[in-house]
């Protein structure tokens, strides 16, 4: 095995060996284009070739259904059981997938949708995998009677088509399995629609308004919900950070607060340049004298960082945190709550360890890029008020653009 092969840590899944069964498709379909038939006949290669093929679509398809399990598991609408390891019908199985896929998500529908030709043209000549591997079926009847000419060039073209299909469905429905992963879904509604639901609903101080039962009954025809499922709905939305936001509603953040925060940034200013924060200069060559004043620079940060430390209190730092460092992880409340979970443990020992705590808080003041992440999560998170206050006290405006680009990329459309 390839030294590139073993390095890695974990097992080889379903996926693994469908991408190489597509590889191994692609070269010798490359190879025999290339040969032009003088050395590999295509006769004898095509058996191989479209049986390599098939089955790479055939354990494509089988990752998609277990994915599709585990979402209806998620949202509380278990799937009728299919056996995965019994069945080699394509054409079954892609009826299973089809199917439930449209029912599971809106956004399967594209790839789906895409998909279907190349798979109906797969299962036509060969459903169950037998017809490129044998010469006869169970019956002893002679395979691919009615096929005539199978050209590579073609072949090549419509599996390299399919395959990018195969893949766009497998990325799309491994996103929605981690994304249901985190909650925040009923049984009939997604969290891209919760959140289509957090924007057609108007700000939560009119809900006392006669106007808002009208709202109700929209959206609960539009979705074809009851009210129960609406409540739940309504309940999932007010409780989540990025969706609250939606509505005018603000969930607070344990420990944190603009005080610490702004205390935190001033100290960051006094070891850092906030003017390359907002106008960053272009890269260059490091300079002897330049690393003679970083050095110095870091024996005074390293000054400032206690002195913080001495100010803010640990639960106020774990806040701040996990703010830097949820800019990183999945852009959902239940994400931050795990990272603000983590770092709020931390805080507890740092009450203990003191020094630890002392050298935690140094190292964050080292961190270039801790405007751009801490907004970033502030921006994610619907935190409106504590993030134009930090944009406005540290004069970031020329920068805002660029600093919430990531913020801005990351956040659920809703169109």
């Amino acid at each position: 095995m390839g030294e590139r092969v073993r390095r890695r840590q974990r097992q080889p899944g379903r996926v693994d060996y469908a991408e190489g069964f597509a590889t191994a498709a692609n070269a010798l379909l490359d190879a025999a284009i290339a040969d032009r038939d003088t050395r590999l006949p295509v006769d004898t290669l095509v058996y191989p070739v479209c049986f390599t093929m098939r089955h790479a679509m055939e354990l494509y398809l089988k990752e998609a259904t277990e994915h599709l399990a585990e979402i209806g598991d998620k949202r509380g609408v278990p799937l009728p059981e299919f056996k995965l390891v019994d069945s080699h019908d394509l054409g079954l199985l892609w009826s299973f997938v089809k199917t439930h896929a449209l029912m599971t998500d809106e956004r399967l529908g594209e790839p789906v949708s895409k998909l279907e030709e190349y798979v109906a043209d797969v299962a036509y000549m060969d459903a169950t995998g037998q017809v490129f591997r044998y010469p006869f079926d169970l019956a002893n009847q002679k395979h691919l009677r009615n096929i005539g000419v199978i050209n590579f060039m073609v072949l090549k073209r419509r599996f390299n088509e399919a395959e990018l299909l195969l893949k766009l469905l497998n990325r799309t429905i491994t996103q929605l399995a981690e994304e249901y992963a985190w909650g925040a879904c009923t049984k009939h509604l997604s969290r891209l629609q919760l959140h289509r639901i957090a924007a057609e609903l108007p700000e939560y101080g009119s809900w006392t308004e006669s106007s808002f039962d009208e709202v109700k009954a929209y959206v609960k025809a539009k979705y074809s919900i009851g009210s129960a499922e609406l409540s739940k709905a309504i309940d999932i939305i007010k409780a989540r950070h990025e969706m609250a936001a939606r509505i005018g509603i603000e969930v607070p953040i344990p420990g944190f607060s603009l005080g610490a925060l702004e205390r935190f940034f001033d100290q960051w200013c006094k070891a850092n340049d906030l003017h390359l924060v907002i106008d960053p200069p272009p890269a260059r060559i490091v300079s002897a004298i330049d690393i003679n004043d970083a050095i110095q620079d870091e024996f005074h940060r390293q000054e400032l960082g206690n002195e913080l430390a001495n100010e803010l209190e640990p639960e106020d730092f774990a806040a701040i945190k996990a703010l830097f460092y949820f800019a990183s992880e999945a852009p959902v409340s239940e994400a931050f709550e795990l990272v603000l979970s983590t770092y709020q443990q931390e805080a507890a020992q740092y009450r203990i360890h003191s020094e630890e705590y002392r050298q935690s808080v140094r190292n964050k003041l080292s961190k270039i890029r801790v405007f751009e992440r801490i907004l970033c999560s502030l921006d994610l998170l619907g935190c409106a008020d504590a993030l134009e206050a930090v944009i406005a006290r540290y004069g970031l405006e020329p920068a805002r653009e660029r600093l919430l680009e990531n913020s801005a990329a990351r956040k659920v459309s809703v169109s």
